[in-house]
């Protein structure tokens, strides 16, 4: 077996929403295989914090707005600038149960278009433009590998019965939003694939943070698995899309939810 067909040596990876729960630990699958590591978020402040909470490695943090095009040129300048290249992008910004809109919460019937426009702005415009811009990049430099964070929710519907009398919900922007990341994912892939720049996602299923009570114990009964993942169980698929590992691999989904839309 080629030792080497995981080696991040030398590369310069890019991770947005390193505020957030699985942020660092996209960080970490990369910076173990040999990349250096930029974790990028608006919210600097909690960014820099979860880069320092790695110990093993030096994460460097940056301020983002994915929804700001000019923001991103900024960003990819002065990563540029600094290392000559970008060879990963991980578009994972985006807003959760953990990182919630002012109306996350309503039902469809009561979701607000404010909402929906800020749902969609950062999970699918945000990735988008993280796309477009580091892509470009990559063009000029003949390669890069670039992973979209899609979801569960971006496969399938939410299984509605699961979340009343949780306080846990799933908004219909989310869904919507995501399903798109997978569709863009498609597009942007086959759009620059003879250009050297492979495009793939990775769906992750339910990630635990902490549930408890009746949630997760309806989780765990409709899951073949029997459980949520634990958050560092992304890594692998992480280090196999951004590494020559998956050279072959263009516009895939990789679903790692347990078996969740197996049945």
């Amino acid at each position: 077996m080629d030792n080497k067909l995981f080696d991040l040596s030398g590369k310069i990876a890019l991770v947005t929403g390193g505020a957030g729960l699985l942020g660092s630990e996209h960080a970490i699958a990369l910076a173990s295989h040999g990349a250096k590591v930029y974790l990028a978020d608006i919210n600097i402040e909690k960014c820099r914090y979860k880069a320092e909470q790695i110990k093993a490695y030096t994460i460097y943090s940056l301020k983002l707005d994915v929804t700001s095009k000019e923001n991103w040129q900024k960003i990819v300048s002065e990563i540029v600038k600094q290392d000559g290249k970008i060879d990963i992008l991980i578009n994972n910004a985006g807003y959760t149960n953990s990182t919630k809109t002012s109306a996350f919460d309503k039902t469809f019937e009561n979701f607000s278009l404010n909402d929906w426009n800020s749902i969609m702005n950062v999970n699918l415009t945000g990735t988008f433009l993280g796309c477009q811009t580091v892509g470009n990049q990559m063009i000029s430099q003949g390669k890069g590998s670039i992973i979209n964070i899609a979801s569960l929710y971006g496969v399938v519907s939410p299984n509605h019965k699961m979340y009343p009398g949780t306080g846990i919900v799933q908004p219909v922007a989310y869904t919507v939003s995501k399903h798109g990341v997978v569709a863009l994912t498609k597009y942007v892939a086959t759009w620059l694939a003879e250009k050297g720049v492979r495009v793939n996602s990775l769906t992750p299923g339910g990630i635990f943070d902490g549930h408890d009570g009746l949630f997760l114990e309806r989780f765990k009964n409709l899951n073949p698995i029997g459980r949520m993942s634990d958050k560092n169980e992304l890594r692998g698929g992480i280090v196999y899309l951004a590494s020559d590992a998956s050279s072959h691999v263009v516009g895939h989904n990789l679903v790692i939810d347990g078996g969740w839309t197996a049945w």
